[in-house]
């Protein structure tokens, strides 16, 4: 009446540690088998459950057209317990094997003390092959997207000289070439996701982000310029290929940029009208231009990544806020007197000030950081500390009440707690040149 397959389902899935079911006692009913759990201990022995399981153990893929979603979608594992309205149509989920009834009950054996629904063994099984044809599905998306990323390397040549073309298309193909390595774990078994790639991503929106790094190093080797539309159509080559990127554009764009730390246009792509400023006040002199004291400035991220800055500065200041950039650009006497630098963050620490701070921050004594008081603003905190940790600079933090810190962790305690008591812009409270002056001389 009852498989060894089906008693280890319900010994090792459904009844609880210390309880056993007991198929001895085990009666069928209008094709519904009915299992008492026993529990025992040195002197007892008592029927604490009671399950109502169907006679059908043997899955049927075509089942799955025809069991209902709420169960499909309800049930994820045999540890899922669901309150489900008791009814003709439930006995018959019951019979099919697709739900299990379970009834807990008091200690006189009798009472109902609870009931609810479990994973059926029939859905379970049928749970296990869907499963496993995902892994395979995924394994094959994988393997297909290493051989296209090998055939892509061997038969791609760099016909683009320009220095900077070369460096970031390198540093392109070392990228896949270590996602590749990693891909390898997942064809393994011993991981789910590429955790390199954006890891709330699903894998099949990985391996299409995979595809189009593909096309985009195939493309940044050969034209010196390509528009969006065609990475898809070069690469896929079919009527709509233009398009198979499109539901992914700002994402995929983030994505690369994050994974290179360069803007995509050093890849060659021309057409995404979209240029990142960064403002600043203070001097700075680059390959091709020079700015001096005096107003609030804007150079962009290409210029970051294709020319090397330096500034005169002796402090660096970095403010989360455009309005603080703003305020101290003001004091055109106290930037040259104190020999200041400040670099405007706009809210989101981007590859492009990474690249400018790493260049700015081996000119200078010291580094002056100054966010909002909440979270975000301690989360920038802590990438620019970063950014600066290992120059062997003297780098300070502002906490409120507008006074400094020197060590980074007596800085995060002190911040949290202003989080806490109260959350504020920069703005609220900028002070001015004399307290800034105390902050330099601190």
């Amino acid at each position: 009446m009852v498989s060894g397959e089906l008693q280890d389902y319900l010994q090792h899935h459904i009844v609880l540690k210390n309880e056993s079911v007991h198929v001895s006692d085990a009666y069928e009913q209008n094709d519904i088998i009915h299992i008492p759990v026993i529990k025992r201990t040195a002197r007892t022995r008592r029927i604490v459950a009671r399950l109502m399981l169907g006679t059908t153990t043997d899955p049927d893929p075509q089942d799955l057209d025809t069991i209902p979603t709420k169960l499909t979608h309800g049930f994820n594992s045999p540890k899922t317990k669901k309150q489900i309205d008791l009814s003709d149509e439930t006995y018959e989920w019951i019979r099919y094997g697709w739900v299990i009834r379970e009834i807990r009950l008091e200690k006189d054996e009798r009472t109902v003390k609870a009931e609810r629904y479990r994973m059926g063994f029939v859905l379970y099984q049928l749970s296990l092959r869907i499963q496993a044809e995902a892994e395979d599905e995924n394994r094959n998306l994988i393997s297909d997207w290493k051989k296209r990323w090998d055939i892509a390397k061997q038969g791609t040549v760099l016909r683009i000289e320009q220095e900077e073309r070369v460096d970031v298309v390198s540093l392109l193909a070392n990228q896949l070439d270590e996602v590749a390595m990693e891909a390898d774990k997942v064809l393994a078994g011993d991981a789910k996701l590429i955790e390199s790639i954006h890891p709330s991503w699903r894998l099949r929106k990985q391996v299409i982000f995979l595809h189009f790094l593909i096309a985009l190093y195939q493309l940044a080797c050969t034209e010196k310029y390509f528009d969006w539309k065609q990475i898809g159509a070069t690469y896929y080559r079919t009527i709509g290929g233009s398009k198979k990127f499109d539901a992914y554009k700002k994402e995929f764009i983030e994505e690369t940029e994050s994974q290179l730390h360069r803007p995509i246009q050093l890849l060659g792509l021309a057409s995404m009208g979209t240029i990142t400023p960064l403002f600043f006040t203070g001097p700075m002199k680059g390959n091709y231009v020079e700015y001096s004291y005096g107003t609030v400035h804007a150079t962009t991220d290409l210029a970051v990544f294709s020319e090397t800055f330096n500034t005169k500065a002796d402090v660096l200041w970095l403010v989360e806020n455009r309005g603080v950039l703003t305020r101290m650009a003001y004091e055109e006497e106290f930037l040259r007197d104190s020999k200041s630098y400040v670099l405007g963050v706009d809210g989101q620490v981007r590859s492009a000030h990474r690249q400018l701070i790493s260049q700015l921050v081996t000119c200078v004594s010291q580094v002056i950081i100054w966010t909002d008081v909440d979270e975000a603003g301690h989360l920038i905190a802590e990438q620019l500390y970063k950014l600066t940790q290992d120059e062997h600079v003297l780098t300070k933090w502002i906490v409120p009440p507008l006074t400094v810190e020197t060590e980074w962790e007596t800085f995060a305690s002190k911040y949290q707690q202003s989080i806490q008591m109260s959350k504020e812009e920069q703005e609220q409270e900028i002070g001015g040149v004399e307290l800034w002056k105390k902050w330099i001389n601190h």
